[in-house]
């Protein structure tokens, strides 16, 4: 009988621990998301431009939507041509080999609706990539490879890259602050998974500014600290796109005018 009891008992408290968290997911307004980027290669005259739109999403939703009936144009600043970009479905609008002017301010200018979307930049210099090899370093769970990469710094002071390896977010913001003008090798580790089957990496690295260096340091530590489904949501980021006709709408994303080199990774060992 003492048996039963207790039994009952515990059933009993187990039940009266229980607490239900109600967890608000209402959604109720969306933000634009813009990416946006003029890129030329360092040894040419020619760029291309390409801008991606959507609306921001709940966390938990896979579901992007995309705008694709919006009016995007660049405006170089010092001759006043402008460029219209195509549109190519899933919210992507672009514009090929098209000279740059590398001393002229470059203005993106969308329209959608009666919004109207606008941001300012200039050309950012970069440097070329001088080597990129598989180190021999691997990670205790063998999951990992070793990416090691030289380039040669410009010699001007304050120079800022972004190095993006694969196309799966494997992204390493960095600046000139102690190597300037010189040779520099680093090592970037990435998960085997995002090696491409064909066992072939792209390594790109573009020059950017101060201003896009410290959006790509918060976007880097936001994507490296979320643990799954019940960490902390990432707090916006905002970046240089306002919306003129809207000063008080938030637009998510960054418009850049980057050069860039890239270097091709080939036989990647991961087994």
């Amino acid at each position: 009988m003492k048996k039963i009891s207790l039994i009952i008992f515990l059933i009993i408290l187990n039940f009266g621990c229980e607490k239900v968290v109600e967890i608000d997911l209402d959604f109720n307004e969306k933000r634009y998301v813009i990416d946006a980027k003029i890129n030329k290669h360092v040894s040419s005259d020619k760029a291309f431009s390409e801008v991606r739109i959507s609306k921001s999403r709940p966390y938990f939703s896979d579901i992007i939507e995309y705008v694709n009936d919006a009016n995007v144009k660049i405006v170089e600043k010092e001759t006043g041509v402008e460029y219209l970009l195509n549109h190519f479905g899933e919210g992507l609008y672009s514009i090929y080999d098209f000279n740059i002017v590398p001393e002229s301010d470059y203005e993106l200018v969308i329209n959608h609706g009666d919004n109207q979307f606008t941001s300012v930049e200039k050309l950012s210099n970069s440097s070329l990539i001088d080597n990129v090899i598989q180190g021999e370093r691997n990670s205790l769970s063998d999951d990992i490879v070793e990416i090691v990469t030289t380039f040669t710094d410009r010699p001007e002071l304050d120079n800022y890259y972004l190095f993006e390896y694969g196309k799966k977010g494997n992204l390493q913001p960095a600046r000139d602050l102690y190597i300037n003008g010189n040779s520099f090798t680093f090592s970037y580790f990435m998960n085997k998974d995002d090696i491409p089957q064909n066992r072939e990496l792209s390594v790109r690295m573009e020059g950017i500014d101060y201003d896009y260096f410290k959006y790509m340091i918060q976007i880097v530590i936001q994507t490296n600290t979320q643990n799954g489904p019940f960490s902390t949501p990432p707090a916006p980021i905002l970046g240089n796109i306002v919306n003129i006709n809207n000063n008080e709408s938030t637009v998510f994303g960054y418009f850049k005018v980057c050069e860039y080199d890239e270097y091709v990774l080939k036989n990647i060992l991961i087994d």
